[in-house]
């Protein structure tokens, strides 16, 4: 590492911090302490995965790949050459979006800060942040501040949310995405922007296809299940064009729209995955498409546990399962209104996408505890949407609501 690793590092911190203090104003003034709070927990991330990853595996880790790609594009920008984004032979792969892609965002971040691992690292998890804090932003539109600040809170403090989006990755990328697919979902009374719904769709396909056609067909499905209910022109027409959308996204990843073509992607990425001590024996079959998405939210089980960080990753899911417990009569309230409240509608059959396609897709624990943290903001939205606290605040305003006509 360079001379300018803890220079480019207060650099990078002192960035975040304006950038954080800039963006304040997307949390109400009661809960900017969270706010904060989370702007000091990713700075700390950073320092904890970064032992983690030299510290523990001697860096051996994507992370530090994407930032030498991205240090290699610096370099070329640097001197106005500009061949990176169009000469071919220099992308890590054939395709322009992917994992080529995560190079030129790595690129500018190395040119803002200067040759420093933790540096660019924080400038890459501030996209995560902000995008947690969009998503926050769309659930108060949404649902009031009843039950914000709770939502807010594990957002910002969930260990894996910020563990695994500390450094240069594809999910620091997408949940930056999804937060502004997010914030176009859900605009203020609760209407729609398709500009902003396909600035994220956008965002993610640029670094996963797959993940954009996923959002794409979970807005159709939302869609599709509310059209029963109010079969609008809008309703229609956002399903079909969401639908077409996502055939897009998986057309540019050389996969077409059957159910075919989908399950020989998934196999090939499979095969992709099944590297190091915690690979998984994958079922085949029918049998696959049960145990694909259990693979994605419940594993590790307990009896698989070997090591410190199967340890935290069976923590970290587990715990989102007794929250799920707890509040049990909340998310059963959520599936009954499943057909009336189209953000509950888009969650629910997104973790059902997600959790089937990476399920058939992944074999590696370890790339399974990573990828899925982009479901648990919806996970916790369904346990906290209609939840107690927040039906008695309901109730109770409509209670002082009839008494203030009955007075008047």
């Amino acid at each position: 590492m360079g001379n300018f690793e803890w220079p480019g590092f207060l650099i990078a911190i002192f960035i975040f911090i304006v950038l954080g203090v800039l963006g304040v104003n997307q949390v109400p003034k009661q809960t900017q302490t969270q706010y904060y709070y989370g702007l000091l927990i990713r700075i700390l991330g950073v320092l904890g995965y970064h032992f983690v990853v030299f510290g523990l595996y001697y860096g051996a880790a994507d992370p530090v790949v994407y930032y030498r790609w991205g240090r290699t594009y610096a370099e070329s920008f640097s001197q106005l050459d500009f061949s990176p984004l169009f000469d071919r032979s220099l992308w890590r792969n054939p395709r322009f979006v992917g994992t080529n892609f995560v190079g030129y965002p790595a690129a500018l971040m190395v040119m803002m800060v200067g040759e420093s691992f933790r540096g660019t690292w924080l400038l890459f998890s501030s996209l995560s942040f902000f995008g947690l804090v969009f998503i926050a932003k769309a659930f108060f539109r949404a649902y009031g501040a009843s039950e914000y600040k709770r939502y807010l809170n594990l957002l910002m403090l969930l260990p894996p949310l910020w563990f695994w989006t500390a450094s240069i990755s594809k999910d620091t990328w997408v949940i930056f995405g999804v937060g502004l697919f997010m914030l176009g979902f859900i605009q203020r009374n609760r209407k729609q922007s398709i500009i902003g719904m396909g600035l994220g769709l956008f965002f993610c396909y640029l670094v996963r296809p797959q993940i954009s056609a996923m959002l794409a067909f979970a807005l159709a499905g939302s869609y599709f299940l509310i059209s029963f209910k109010r079969l609008t022109f809008q309703n229609v027409l956002v399903l079909i064009f969401s639908s077409f959308g996502a055939i897009f996204f998986l057309s540019s990843i050389e996969v077409g729209g059957s159910v075919t073509d989908i399950q020989e992607f998934a196999v090939n990425q499979r095969q992709y995955s099944s590297y190091g001590g915690s690979t998984i024996t994958q079922a085949s079959g029918i049998l696959a498409y049960i145990l694909g998405p259990i693979n994605i939210l419940f594993r590790p089980f307990p009896w698989e546990v070997g090591s410190i960080t199967q340890i935290i990753t069976f923590f970290e899911i587990y715990f989102i399962w007794i929250l799920a417990f707890i509040n049990r009569k909340a998310v059963f309230r959520a599936f009954r209104v499943i057909r009336t409240d189209r953000l509950v509608a888009f969650s629910v059959v997104f973790i059902g996408l997600f959790s089937l396609g990476a399920g058939l897709a992944l074999s590696n624990l370890g790339l399974i505890a990573r990828q899925r943290i982009i479901l648990y903001p919806f996970m916790l939205l369904l346990i906290y949407a209609y939840s107690d606290r927040r039906m008695n605040f309901l109730r109770q305003k409509r209670k002082t609501r009839i008494q203030a006509l009955n007075n008047g």
